[in-house]
């Protein structure tokens, strides 16, 4: 993916709005940034500072950064991250967007890069029926479970909200059409929705969910699974 392309990062400080498993940390140390790296998460933060040298690791709500002062950083970048916010009740997309537009400097900008929603005419792409039912039976049992969980938003409805926010010039380009799904992510989804399936009380739901992931695992063996899209979205303060 072409991430970032045409961003001066050398020697700019640059909030890393969720530090995840690390890569846009490690993407933003190698273009010379001065990174701070905030997520809710502290287990995540201790394996990224084994592979980055120089970035601070904050570990706080990314919609209530008061420990950040105003107007301090030149970007504000947040990597598969929004789609991620609903996972924790904690954080709510409008406050973590408010405290965005709070700490970047005038005329710096914000950059979200996630997914296309997987449904419907939101994506630009046909997305797999297969993909799809995963994705809405992993949602399912994490609201059965009172959970949160991933909600892809289109870029459309966060321009929107930046827009009314204060941020101007949004700008929204597809980064990659089609995403690939290894084998390795199709078993890391069925173990998480398996383990989530087991701890519900109810034996004839859990079973009919078992058997509901059975069928969807059984013929993700025999597919290539590759749809959905990824963008990006820059909005200036």
């Amino acid at each position: 993916m072409d991430k970032l392309k045409g961003l001066d990062l050398e020697g700019k400080l640059v909030l890393d709005a969720g530090t995840g498993g690390c890569n846009m940390t490690k993407y933003l140390e190698n273009w010379g940034a001065e990174v701070v790296s905030i997520d809710i998460r502290n287990d995540w933060q201790v394996d990224c500072r084994e592979q980055t040298s120089h970035t601070e690791f904050v570990t706080g709500d990314l919609s209530q950064m008061d420990f950040l002062e105003d107007e301090v950083f030149d970007y504000v970048i947040c990597n598969f991250v929004v789609s991620a916010l609903s996972q924790t009740k904690e954080l709510l997309l409008s406050s973590a967007f408010r405290e965005f537009y709070r700490v970047l400097k005038k005329d710096s900008m914000l950059v979200i890069i996630d997914y296309y929603p997987f449904e419907g005419d939101r994506c630009p792409v046909p997305c797999n029926n297969l993909q799809v039912e995963l994705w809405r039976l992993e949602n399912a049992v994490s609201e059965l479970l009172g959970e949160g969980h991933l909600e892809e938003y289109h870029p459309d409805i966060l321009a929107s909200e930046l827009i009314a926010l204060g941020f101007r010039d949004t700008d929204t380009s597809v980064l990659l059409e089609k995403v690939p799904w290894p084998k390795d992510l199709i078993a890391e989804h069925e173990q998480s929705i398996l383990e989530k399936i087991n701890t519900l009380e109810e034996d004839h739901l859990k079973e009919a969910l078992k058997q509901k992931l059975r069928y969807l695992i059984d013929a993700a063996k025999d597919q290539k699974i590759e749809s959905g899209a990824i963008y990006e979205l820059r909005a200036l303060k």
